[in-house]
């Protein structure tokens, strides 16, 4: 009976994978896990980009939201006065006038040194930000404050603890002098006092020598961010002009983006003392990688088509050939955009 058993045992066959079923197991296996591990992979960088993405353009977005907040609360303290253009005595007219100072150029008019080459347009305005160094809780302080974008080295202004070599780049300037040396009440104080028409061409470039302030135009400059490509700054007094609607980008107080509030010539004497009610601003933030590849020591990258933003009424046009020249370079760029509206304007065309 053992004996019977133990042959039945004998005769079962045993059970198992053949060589060629693992191999055909391990290939489908190796298939697999290669599918996920590019899964894997594709979203992890998709994840890196995008933290990448959000931490370049983060200060850019910070700097452009300073911008705007102070930006919006330029003001000019226009007041009516009267002249008496005949002398007799007696009152001829009234008109519109104010001792302070708004103006969008070209950046370009700046006196500034070939440490810091100037890009685009430059904004410079008056409001009451209460920044001094002398005064406390003077929070009403007028003070003169300005905006542009400049190519150059970061020698000046980086931590004197930090070694290496410069780091040329864009970046987003801030005119920043504290109340006490605002020039802003020098600057056409000659004319007023002569009775002549004022003039504002100094303060901005912090030109005008001052009891106490030593320093120039430069040493009231600080970075508050890198890789700012360009700065365009729109004066308007209404979003929609000549019935073409929310769309229209023309700017009839601003058609070349050129706006000063002492500018009485012909066709613009209406608008003359006065703040524009809004400002178009747009930015051009690149991230630091683009900005690596673009470095060339102290030559500025050519990456700006020419002739752009020369018009308002070719604003998008313009956006849109700037966009497709940086995808064009490979540039990772972002534009910021917003219409800033000014609290303090009082808006008339009469003069």
């Amino acid at each position: 009976m053992k004996k019977q058993s133990r042959q039945s045992s004998r005769g079962k066959k045993q059970s198992a994978f053949s060589l060629i079923e693992l191999m055909v197991a391990m290939g489908i296996l190796t298939v697999l896990m290669y599918t996920l591990t590019m899964m894997l992979d594709q979203v992890q960088k998709a994840w890196v980009f995008s933290e990448s993405r959000i931490g370049q353009f983060r200060e850019a977005r910070v700097a452009f939201d300073l911008l705007a907040k102070n930006l919006g609360q330029a003001s000019l303290n226009t007041y009516w006065d009267l002249e008496d253009e005949d002398g007799d005595g007696l009152i001829d007219r009234y008109f519109r006038t104010s001792e302070l100072h708004f103006i969008s150029m070209d950046s370009d008019k700046l006196s500034v040194s070939g440490q810091q080459q100037p890009v685009g347009h430059a904004v410079f305005f008056q409001a009451p930000l209460g920044f001094s160094t002398e005064y406390r809780n003077l929070n009403n302080l007028f003070n003169g404050r300005g905006y542009f974008v400049a190519f150059g080295g970061n020698e000046k202004f980086r931590p004197s603890f930090i070694d290496g070599a410069q780091r040329y780049r864009f970046r987003l300037m801030e005119f920043r002098p504290p109340a006490e040396f605002n020039q802003v009440f020098a600057d056409g104080g000659q004319e007023r006092e002569s009775g002549e028409p004022q003039e504002f061409t100094e303060w901005y470039r912090q030109s005008m020598s001052l009891a106490g302030d030593e320093g120039g135009f430069e040493d009231h400059l600080n970075p508050i961010a890198d890789n700012i490509l360009a700065l365009i700054v729109s004066p308007r007094d209404s979003l929609v002009q000549n019935a073409g609607g929310r769309d229209d980008t023309f700017s009839q107080i601003a058609p070349n983006y050129a706006y000063d509030s002492n500018d009485s010539s012909d066709g613009f004497a209406g608008f003359a003392q006065q703040v524009p009610p809004l400002v178009r601003l747009t930015m051009v933030a690149i991230d630091e990688n683009s900005a690596i590849r673009m470095e060339n020591g102290t030559t500025m990258p050519d990456v700006m088509p020419e002739g752009l933003f020369q018009t308002t009424s070719n604003y998008e046009k313009d956006i849109e050939a700037l966009s497709v020249a940086l995808n064009a370079s490979s540039v990772n760029h972002k534009i910021f955009s917003s219409m800033v509206m000014l609290r303090s304007a009082k808006w008339s065309d009469n003069n």
